[in-house]
């Protein structure tokens, strides 16, 4: 939502949408085979579209595909550039910042840009479905997280998986920018780089995963914003680059963790991002001074509702935090949003559906109603 009050913050989401009941039904019969793929695949068009008007509708101004067509909201992507694809691991055990999966990422060369990359059709696709109703936006995993899952399976060993370790960061980046390039020349104006591990550096069992391997979390830091910046240099001004922090599904970044204050301070004072989206615990407001820290023209995007919870907020409380942020970030660059997507594991769904998740937009909305009118 953005009403006509130039003052008024945008309203959004992560990017991810909980499936309808139709698209959950299909994917079982798909599974067992009780449908051909072009039937899912017509199933899911139609979802889409049906979720791309429901955002016109709802008021908001930039849309996602809902990451509807999403198996993994990372190896997604990354399995569309060269020199990527996936292993099945069924013995032994990967030292991941996750209970270890079946499947992972395989180098079969050095990463590169691929021009046949699907993200490409399905975006244009989305824009098309737009029809210049309102704006798209494209999300991906960072490029920092490809680097530290690569850190991470190898045990900072980079040559143990990769071919050519010295070229990594120039690897990584020059794949991420000729991808945001060929978008732009799409027609995408909006990007956003989803990155988990900036919101955990801190975290007792993740440095904890960190240092099993001999991997430095101060170090980290330091790479994490060197790949961000090679590939954001030279990015087009009308190109806004959000990059997205969460720690996971459940839980937000320990903003009263000093060493994640000094972190979080470096992130946002020498990543050339435009934008950050940022969730904070709605019942801490305290927690928004961080912002103090964000410079001047920048976009903080604040996750304000709990994207994994059916509990409803209060939009009191809501207004409150954004009061907090306004002391730093004038109201016309703020923007509320849920705290992480909706499309979460169903262990953590725990009652939240297709309409809820509507429910938690529409405060954000009622929220930013009452900012634009102070």
């Amino acid at each position: 939502m953005n009403s006509k009050n130039p003052q008024s913050p945008r309203v959004g989401i992560v990017g991810s949408f909980l499936p309808p009941e139709e698209l959950e039904k299909a994917i079982e019969l798909k599974k067992r085979g009780e449908i051909t793929p072009e039937e899912f695949a017509h199933t899911e068009d139609e979802v889409i579209d049906r979720l791309i008007d429901r955002e016109i509708a709802e008021g908001l101004t930039i849309l996602t595909d809902g990451e509807m067509r999403r198996k993994a909201w990372d190896r997604d992507f990354w399995e569309g550039l060269e020199g990527i694809e996936r292993e099945r691991i069924d013995t032994g055990r990967v030292y991941q910042d996750e209970p270890t999966r079946h499947d992972i990422i395989h180098f079969t060369g050095r990463v590169a840009y691929n021009p046949a990359h699907p993200f490409f059709d399905k975006f244009s696709h989305l824009l098309e479905i737009a029809n210049g109703r309102a704006e798209v936006r494209q999300t991906m995993p960072s490029p920092g997280e490809l680097y530290v899952r690569t850190l991470i399976i190898s045990n900072g060993d980079l040559s143990k998986i990769y071919p050519s370790p010295d070229t990594i960061f120039e690897d990584i980046a020059g794949a991420y920018r000729q991808t945001l390039e060929e978008l732009y020349r799409r027609g995408c104006r909006h990007v956003q780089f989803d990155s988990s591990v900036w919101g955990r550096l801190s975290d007792p069992d993740f440095e904890r995963t960190l240092l099993l391997g001999g991997l430095d979390p101060e170090a980290i830091t330091n790479d994490l914003i060197k790949v961000l910046n090679l590939t954001l240099d030279g990015h087009p001004a009308d190109l806004e680059v959000t990059l997205s922090i969460a720690a996971d599904e459940t839980r937000i970044p320990r903003w009263g963790d000093e060493r994640e204050q000094n972190r979080l301070r470096e992130m946002l004072t020498r990543v050339n991002a435009d934008s950050f989206l940022l969730p904070f615990d709605i019942n801490s407001p305290a927690q928004l001074e961080i912002l103090s820290l964000l410079p001047a023209g920048k976009r903080a995007i604040l996750g304000l509702v709990n994207g994994s919870l059916p509990g409803l907020e209060s939009v009191e409380d809501i207004v409150d935090c954004a009061r907090v942020a306004m002391r730093h970030v004038p109201l016309n660059r703020l923007s509320l949003s849920p705290t992480c997507g909706f499309k979460v594991r169903d262990r953590e769904r725990q009652g939240l559906n297709y309409e809820s998740q509507w429910t938690k937009i529409n405060l954000l909305k009622q929220a930013a109603l009452i900012l634009a009118a102070e």
